[in-house]
């Protein structure tokens, strides 16, 4: 949500982009889109989750997908959810990982994400990144989540 404000088809510095429906490309055609983007915008963030190109390559393979796939919004979340895992999300929710650890953990995924309680991006002042969002509300938020999950 920080930088895409939930936005499926966002890309970099263009939150509210909906002339190009990320849905129709494929995988490598997003990825020839980033090209672009890289040389027009200065980044290549797509998607609601701000999947830059080396992740997203590193996801394609780490996943096993072709690239023939669309980047449709359940992809994506799927991809999402692929890095949360990395970053330790089944730790988190058992209980083995800390709310402040996990949020740190995702602020490495996630340049709009505070690194720590000082509010500032792990990236930040690489290509005008920048925490969107404070510390304690990132916490607040992981805190609520698993609560929510654990009374289900």
């Amino acid at each position: 949500g920080p930088e895409s404000r939930g936005n499926y088809n966002a890309w970099y510095r263009e939150a509210h982009q909906q002339e190009v429906q990320l849905a129709d490309l494929t995988l490598g055609e997003v990825r020839a889109l980033q090209a672009r983007l890289v040389r027009r915008n200065g980044g290549s963030a797509v998607g609601r989750y701000q999947i830059i190109d080396d992740t997203l390559d590193g996801l394609i393979a780490r996943m096993g997908l072709s690239g023939r796939e669309h980047f449709t919004p359940a992809l994506q979340d799927r991809m999402a959810m692929h890095l949360a895992r990395e970053a330790g999300l089944d730790a988190w929710l058992a209980g083995a990982l800390s709310d402040e650890r996990f949020a740190a953990r995702l602020a490495r995924v996630w340049a709009g994400l505070p690194g720590d309680h000082q509010g500032r991006s792990v990236y930040a002042g690489i290509q005008g990144n920048r925490a969107a969002i404070g510390w304690r509300t990132l916490v607040a938020a992981l805190r609520r989540i698993r609560s929510d999950i654990i009374r289900r």
